[in-house]
């Protein structure tokens, strides 16, 4: 059974999903951002040292969100610009000191996570079949090897099924969800699915 189940990216689906399925919206690092595994493992790596460094923000995507060149994260939420206008380096600069001051505190929670006993499941959504088994085995044993002491396990959930599958190790299982085109938050079917046969918590049953 796990205590507590946490996105370890790619983008906003995976942690609209686990919110939902397990009813729990305790802010977790990784959750609301867009980065690919890469991203996570650098960042998982460098502590979280890596992330907002000062200078390194600037508008990407036409102004849409925020790109941080020390850790490839895409910010589409943190940052805001007035309605109908792109972001710009003045705004950002504006705003980086607290978004910095967000997520230095959601470090500090991720620490405290992998300190306590609780026993936890991460769930990477390769939401493009980028990676191979073997870039999920390297976030595991990074994950292993930075937290001797921590209890969990890895689930990696594709668009279609790996090739590779047979060459993951122990501790990390596989499933698919497939896109649901012009519906960011994914396919709720597909995710209830995947995650139905995995003790997690549960959001409550709706009401009768």
């Amino acid at each position: 059974m796990y205590d507590v189940c946490v996105g370890l990216g790619y983008h906003c689906e995976s942690t609209y999903q686990l919110r939902r399925i397990t009813g729990v919206g305790r802010a977790h690092f990784f959750d609301w951002l867009d980065l690919d595994l890469v991203a996570v493992r650098e960042i998982i790596g460098a502590d979280c040292a890596n992330v907002l460094r000062p200078g390194l923000s600037e508008p990407f995507s036409n102004g849409l969100c925020v790109r941080d060149r020390g850790s490839n994260i895409r910010f589409f939420h943190d940052f805001h610009a007035p309605e109908g206008t792109p972001l710009t380096p003045a705004l950002i600069a504006e705003q980086h000191s607290g978004v910095r001051e967000k997520f230095a505190y959601l470090a500090d929670r991720w620490r405290a996570l992998t300190a306590s006993r609780s026993r936890v499941l991460y769930v990477h959504h390769d939401a493009f079949d980028e990676s191979g088994a073997e870039d999920l085995a390297a976030l595991h044993g990074l994950l292993r090897s930075r937290y001797p002491d921590h209890a969990f396990d890895l689930l990696w959930l594709r668009r279609t099924p790996p090739e590779d599958a047979a060459a993951l190790p122990p501790g990390i299982t596989w499933s698919t969800v497939v896109a649901q085109p012009g519906r960011w938050e994914g396919s709720d079917a597909a995710w209830d699915t995947a995650l139905a046969p995995l003790d997690i918590p549960r959001a409550p049953a709706p009401a009768p």
